[in-house]
This record gives structure tokens, C-alpha cells and sequence, in this order.
């Protein structure tokens, strides 16, 4: 569990943001676990993007099958919406120390003694050896490709779910407190006295700094809490992005957490690799039991597949699943 101190400095600056860059990273984690081309809506969208503009590092750095995404991809906000050409500029000139230290933290994974003999891929290690500036710069102009390519064209509309989102969390930090708003985020956020709790694999206690940025996310991509990570880290503002509100419908009237239930959309968005009933239920913090139930009318509507591998059933989202959960269509 990831705790936060929330002390009264964080609670007086706690704001709201829209990051495009964070956006952008929401939509490369639609290609994780998506091996086939295509598929249409947003995933294919973005993989046609890094194909056709050849964005070999961002598909290296999306490609693998670790569960940490270098932080330095998402700067921190400085103002309610940062200007995008400003936010890759802070990428571009990421500090040297940061950018090796998250790479390794992503090619060994957080829990070592699990992922020992990592290495970052080899597209990644040719880049990294003409120098930390020139990666980092190279990275910020494969980023800028693919907002230009796949994200600018649809940004109004994006921006204008996220805005709809934060005006709702707005009117919930009015009626029932900040404390009470921040509870809605996601099912694995739990406010705890002077601390957020984020339920979930990774344990660490962020300490309290000068504020917390939330920004919204309209693609399905869970939590992802952005701090500086290196030893010694600056005095920077934790970031939580977390999945905005389902916007209008991508079938006749209906989200996809309204046709499948909110439960089952999570677990569905958590099968891009193939899991046991187990897992999901430790990483999801529900009965086995539920997960089964679960995962039973999933498979009965084709939207996921079983396979039994020796002692163990492994079950994953099939491509009808990934299309229908990566398809907010721009509206």
C-alpha cells in the first residue's frame, strides 16, 4: 500500500490539472498486452501512430512486460492545463541522475528478488549510450509525433471530459469535504485521518510535501501516483492520475462500466496478461469466490478466454474485450 501524508500544506494545495502528456501515457498503456495491430478505436489509433512514425523508444518503453512506466514521461503540471510544448520540454531535459534511475527502476521491476536479470531492452540501451540528454530529448520527440499524429486532432473533446470530470469532483468536495471527494477517486484510494491510502502491490510511505496535483485520465488505466524518484528527490508535488468519470457512451447509449458493471470492467481491464483466479483476487482485494462469479459471465459473453496451464487456470480478455475497453470514441 502507497501511503501519503496529507498534512495541512498538502491539503491547502491540493489542485486539480490536465496534463496532455499524461494523457498521452494513458493512451500508449492501451498497448500493453495488445501484441496484434489494429483493432480500431483508440488502440488502434495509437498503434498505427507509433508505426507509421516509427516510435521505436516509446514502443520499447510500453512494450515490456514490467509494471512500473518511467515518471519523467509525465512532468508535474505548473499551471491548471500545461501547454504541451512545455511539458515536453521538461521531458526533454530531464536531470541525468533521475533518468537512469527510473529506467532501472522499470528494466528490475520494485521487488528485485522477482524480477532479477531484467535488462532494458536493446533499443533503449543504444539510445542510452549516446548520452542521458540525447534520450531524454529523443523520447520528448517521439512523444511530440504522437500527440501531433494521434491525440491533437481529438484534444478538445478529451479536454472537455476531463474538465466535466473535475467540475463533478468539484461539486463532491462542496457538498461532503475534501476528504470525502478524494474517497471517489477509486475504489483502492481510502482516506485514513491524515493520510491517503492507495491499496495495492507496491508498499512506500510518500511524505508530505507542498501539495498534491490530481489529474484526470479518460483512459482505462487505473492509478498512477507520479513522484521524483530518485535518491535524493526534489521537492516536487506528488501527481495521482486517476481514470476520469465515463464520458457518453461508446455503444448506443451505454459505457462500458454501465454494460458490464463496474467490478467486472476492472477486472476485464486487468486481463491484457493472463492471470489465475488468485492473482486477481490479491490484486483486486476481493473474495475468490467473487472473482470467480465474475470471471464465469465474462467467459459465458466470449470476453475472456481459459486456458488451464498444469495445476493452474489462467484466464485474459480476448479482442472483442480490448476493443470494446479501448474505444472512448472522441466526442
Amino acid at each position: 500500500m502507497l501511503c501519503l501524508d496529507m498534512d495541512r500544506a498538502v491539503l491547502a494545495n491540493t489542485r486539480f490539472a490536465i496534463s496532455p502528456l499524461s494523457t498521452a501515457v494513458g493512451a500508449l498503456g492501451l498497448l500493453r498486452g495488445n501484441e496484434r495491430p489494429g483493432g480500431g478505436g483508440w488502440r488502434g489509433r495509437v498503434q498505427e501512430a507509433v508505426r507509421e512514425r516509427r516510435l521505436v523508444l516509446l514502443s520499447a518503453l510500453f512494450g515490456g512486460s514490467w509494471d512500473y512506466v518511467p515518471d519523467f514521461l509525465t512532468p508535474q503540471p505548473q499551471t491548471p492545463e500545461a501547454p504541451v510544448q512545455e511539458e515536453l520540454h521538461a521531458v526533454a531535459t530531464t536531470a541525468s541522475a533521475r533518468l537512469r534511475w527510473e529506467l532501472r527502476i522499470m528494466a528490475q521491476g520494485v521487488r528485485e528478488e522477482r524480477l532479477a536479470g531484467r535488462v532494458l531492452p536493446v533499443v533503449l540501451r543504444e539510445a542510452l549510450e549516446r548520452g542521458e540528454g540525447d534520450f531524454a530529448a529523443l523520447v520528448a520527440a517521439e512523444l511530440e509525433r504522437l500527440w501531433d499524429s494521434a491525440l491533437a486532432p481529438h484534444w478538445p473533446a478529451l479536454r472537455s471530459r476531463m474538465e466535466e470530470d473535475i467540475t463533478h469532483r468539484a461539486r463532491t468536495t462542496a457538498r461532503h469535504g475534501l476528504a470525502g471527494m478524494l474517497a471517489t477517486l477509486h475504489p483502492r484510494v481510502h482516506w485514513n485521518d491524515d493520510r491517503l491510502n492507495l491499496v495495492g502491490r507496491f508498499q512506500a510511505r510518500i511524505p508530505g510535501s507542498t501539495g498534491l496535483v490530481l489529474t484526470p485520465s479518460v483512459f482505462p488505466a487505473g492509478l498512477r501516483v507520479v513522484v521524483d524518484s530518485v535518491p535524493s528527490p526534489a521537492d516536487r508535488e506528488p501527481m495521482l492520475a486517476y481514470p476520469s468519470r465515463p464520458g457518453p457512451a461508446t455503444g448506443p447509449g451505454r459505457t462500458v462500466p454501465a454494460l458490464l458493471g463496474a467490478t467486472r470492467a476492472r477486472l476485464l481491464s486487468d486481463l491484457h496478461a493472463a492471470r489465475t483466479t488468485a492473482e486477481l483476487s490479491e490484486r483486486h482485494f476481493l473474495a475468490t469466490s467473487t472473482v470467480s462469479y465474475h470471471l464465469g459471465i465474462l467467459h459465458r459473453t466470449g470476453l475472456i478466454t481459459r486456458t488451464r496451464t498444469g495445476a493452474h487456470v489462467l484466464y485474459q480478455r480476448t479482442h472483442r474485450a480490448t476493443d470494446l475497453l479501448a474505444d472512448p470514441r472522441p466526442h
